[in-house]
């Protein structure tokens, strides 16, 4: 069963909006993606709030 009259049926894609996308490899990217943002936020907010969070720290350590 085809999208529109004349084109091929692709099982490894699938409609999005008005174009037809690959999903091979898209997982990763995103997950890339996810890391390279969330990272340096919780780096920064480490770094702004300092020694505020190190008892918070200390005391999940020591329930794990």
């Amino acid at each position: 069963m085809s999208a529109a009259p004349g084109k091929a049926d692709f099982p490894h894609m699938r409609p999005s909006g008005f174009t037809w996308r690959r999903e091979e490899g898209q997982t990763m990217a995103e997950y890339a993606v996810v890391v390279g943002v969330i990272t340096p936020v919780v780096v920064l907010a480490l770094i702004t709030l300092g020694n505020s969070v190190v008892p918070i720290l200390n005391a999940v350590a020591g329930l794990l």
